[in-house]
C-alpha cells in the first residue's frame, strides 16, 4: 500500500488530514480549499496526506480493510518524516481518524483542529446516493452558490476518489461519528461552516461539547468555511494554547499576522483589555504580543508603536 503525501512551507509541523474528496496536488486548485492550503503553507510546515483509496495513494483497497488501516497510513507518514510533535488538522470523516490517532498516541499531538462540515450529516446523501448514481452524488455535494464552478469541482472530485473506494471508506469508518471524542484531553478547536447545506451547525456544536473544545462557526457554504476567518481563528487559538508557535512573519520586522492585528489596535489607542475583547484573546496573550512587537521593532513604548503603525499604513 503506497501513501502519498506532500510537504510545503516551514515552521511548526501541521498535518492536514482530509475527508474523502482530496488529492495532494489538486487540492491547490479546488475552489474554496486552495485558499486554505495557501494560508496554512504560509504559516506552518504543511504536511498533506492522501489516505488510501484517495488522491495519489493506492486505490487497490481490499474489501476487508478496517478503520485501523487509516492509522497505519498516518503513522507511516509521521515515521517517514520523523515527527515528534505536531499540530493535527482534520476535516469531515478525517475527524474520526484524527481522534483515533490522538487517543492511541498521547503526547504526539500538541493541538487538534477539527472541521466538522461533511461529517455525520445528511446520511441519505452520503450513504445511499453514491451507490445509486455516482455522478449525481458528485453534483449534489457542490455548494449551492458555486454552481458556476460545479463542473470543475466535479472533475476534481473524480480525480480524488471513486464510487468503490468512497463506499469502502465510509463503511470502514462506520456510523459512530462520536467515538472517542469524550476521551480527548488536548487543546481542541472545532470549526464549522455556517451555510454548508449537508451538515447542520448542530453537528459542530455536538462535537465541541463532547470533547470540551472551543467552537468557531465560520461563514460560507463550502465544507471548509471562510478561509480568512478560519485561519484567524486558528492563529488566535494557537496563540493561547501554544504561545511558542509563531506563524510566518509578514513584514520586514518579522511581525506575525496576529502581532500586526494587535499593532493596528494600538495605533487607534486601544488598551490591552480592549484588544483582548476585540480579538477574543486573553489579556496575558495580548501583553505577550505587545512585548514581542516592541522587541522586534526596537520601539520603546506604545506611543512609538502607534506612530510606527500609522507611518506604515498598518490599519485595523
Amino acid at each position: 500500500m503506497q501513501v502519498a503525501y506532500g510537504v510545503t512551507g516551514s515552521g511548526k509541523a501541521l498535518i492536514f488530514l482530509p475527508g474523502v474528496f482530496y488529492h495532494v496536488q489538486l487540492a491547490w486548485q479546488y475552489p474554496g480549499l486552495k485558499e486554505w492550503m495557501e494560508g496554512l503553507a504560509k504559516r506552518f510546515r504543511l504536511i498533506q496526506i492522501d489516505p488510501r483509496g484517495t488522491g495519489m495513494s493506492s486505490r487497490n483497497v481490499t474489501d476487508d480493510h478496517v478503520r485501523e488501516d487509516y492509522q497505519c497510513d498516518l503513522e507511516a507518514v509521521i515515521d517517514r518524516l520523523k515527527l515528534d510533535r505536531f499540530i493535527l488538522f482534520a476535516a469531515s470523516r478525517g475527524v474520526d481518524i484524527a481522534v483515533d490517532y490522538c487517543l492511541a498516541h498521547a503526547g504526539k499531538v500538541e493541538a487538534l483542529l477539527l472541521g466538522t462540515s461533511g461529517r455525520g450529516g445528511a446520511p441519505a446523501v452520503f450513504e445511499t446516493v453514491p451507490h445509486q448514481n455516482w455522478e449525481v452524488f458528485l453534483h449534489l455535494i457542490v455548494p449551492r452558490d458555486r454552481s458556476h464552478e460545479a463542473q470543475r469541482m466535479v472533475e476534481l472530485s473524480r480525480e480524488a476518489s471513486d464510487a468503490r473506494n468512497f463506499a469502502l471508506r465510509w463503511r470502514a469508518l462506520g456510523n459512530d461519528h462520536g467515538r472517542g471524542l469524550s476521551e480527548l484531553s488536548l487543546p481542541t478547536l472545532v470549526m464549522h461552516a455556517r451555510e454548508y447545506a449537508l451538515t447542520p451547525v448542530e453537528e459542530g456544536m455536538k462535537v465541541a461539547q463532547r470533547c470540551g473544545a472551543q467552537l468557531v462557526v465560520l461563514d460560507g457554504s463550502d465544507p471548509w468555511g471562510d478561509s480568512e476567518q478560519g485561519l484567524a481563528a486558528i492563529e488566535a487559538f494557537l496563540a493561547d494554547v501554544l504561545p511558542e508557535v509563531d506563524v510566518e512573519p509578514t513584514n520586514a520586522d518579522g511581525l506575525s499576522p496576529r502581532e500586526l492585528e494587535v499593532l493596528a489596535l494600538i495605533a487607534v489607542a486601544k488598551s490591552n483589555p480592549q484588544i483582548a475583547l476585540e480579538l477574543a484573546l486573553s489579556i496575558n496573550t495580548v501583553q505577550r504580543h505587545v512585548s514581542n512587537i516592541l522587541a522586534k521593532t526596537g520601539l520603546a513604548n506604545r506611543t512609538e508603536a502607534a506612530v510606527y503603525a500609522r507611518d506604515r499604513g498598518i490599519r485595523n
